[in-house]
């Protein structure tokens, strides 16, 4: 489970440094894992934890990877 965890936030972090929407998709790609509820929620707790910190500008641009995410999300639930 930690492992799991562990290669969970890898993933995310691997997906943050992309700097190109194709990079972000080959990312998505190869780490399915980002596609889950448990990526979402550690994005959520992520985020979270940048606002408490101070740091707005990394969460708004958080909130817009989790969701470029979710909008990926819903066009394979369609």
């Amino acid at each position: 489970m930690e492992n799991e965890q562990s290669e969970l936030y890898k993933a995310i972090d691997i997906f943050i440094q992309t700097t190109t929407m194709e990079q972000a998709v080959e990312v998505i790609e190869q780490h399915q894992e980002l596609l889950t509820d448990k990526a979402d929620i550690a994005f959520i707790t992520i985020i979270h934890n940048a606002r408490q910190q101070g740091h707005e500008t990394t969460a708004k641009a958080l909130d817009e990877r989790r969701d470029f995410i979710r909008g990926i999300r819903e066009e394979q639930d369609n």
